[in-house]
């Protein structure tokens, strides 16, 4: 019986597929294995590598315990918090601008549009200098403005909200202007109660914006009481020793919360990236 050349193909894929994923797997069961290790037993399989490494040894809690005596839980809330102020600020700003540039037309409509997508391409390092020189004359250093301000208007969501509106069927608007309905109301009671695929996605990368911020927070609010998640992780790495366990017990509890939100609402992510609209 001859084996198909479609038959090959898809089981060279699925070979593929697995090696990636279990590439991918590995580190991270073995770093949360470690993260329920004693330091000085961290790396005990790791090197040589052993099935073992997968199984704490010693189990214990003592990473994770010494974490949150420096504060981890206070980082955890302030990244929260600053992530669904950025969520609800952000994501009204993003979705009206690219509503106004897919349905409204206005002068210079065409050449802000085009600053909406160069500062798309530009990277955000090469902005950090004059964003720092305007917070700092702003005296927000060390302040939540400082942490929330600069990432509310993001390009990229601008850009969606634009692709995702520009599909939007025209008949339901018709229907709502023929009814008298404003633009405002609109928007807010027809547009977006329908739009959840769009919100969901553009919540999950404003959320993680702000979740994954690292450099930015370091900069501008360095002090202990604005100290957000990336930074707190950072705290186990110090002059003359690093606590492996710990730093490993940061980032677990770092990535549970991405993780949660990804999951349940990929479907929407798709959806708004193909402009799929629900009704």
């Amino acid at each position: 019986m001859s084996i198909s050349r479609k038959s090959i193909l898809g089981a060279v894929k699925f070979i593929v597929l697995t090696m990636i994923a279990v590439i991918a797997v590995v580190p991270l069961l073995w770093a949360f294995s470690a993260s329920f290790t004693p330091l000085e037993k961290t790396f005990e399989y790791a090197y040589p590598f052993s099935w073992k490494a997968f199984f704490p040894v010693d189990f214990t809690f003592e990473a994770y315990i010494a974490i949150f005596e420096r504060g981890f839980g206070r980082s955890i809330l302030n990244t929260m918090g600053l992530g669904i102020a950025t969520v609800l600020i952000g994501g009204f700003i993003c979705t009206s601008a690219g509503f106004a540039f897919a349905r409204f037309n206005f002068p210079g409509k065409t050449l802000l549009f085009l600053v909406v997508l160069i500062t798309f391409t530009i990277p955000g390092d090469l902005t950090v200098i004059p964003r720092y020189i305007m917070i700092k004359d702003w005296g927000w250093i060390n302040s939540w403005q400082a942490l929330l301000v600069p990432l509310l208007a993001n390009s990229l969501i601008i850009f969606m909200s634009y692709q995702f509106f520009r599909e939007f069927p025209q008949e339901i608007i018709d229907s709502a202007t023929v009814d008298g309905a404003s633009w405002f109301r609109i928007y807010f009671s027809i547009v977006l109660p329908i739009s959840k695929p769009l919100l969901f996605s553009l919540g999950l990368i404003l959320f993680l914006s702000q979740w994954d911020s690292y450099f930015w927070p370091l900069l501008v609010a360095p002090a202990p009481e604005f100290r957000v998640v990336q930074l707190a992780i950072t705290e186990s790495v110090q002059e003359y020793q690093t606590f492996w366990n710990e730093l490993l017990a940061g980032s677990m509890l770092a990535a549970i919360i991405p993780i949660l939100l990804l999951f349940p609402f990929q479907g929407y992510f798709i959806d708004a990236v193909t402009g799929a609209v629900k009704e």
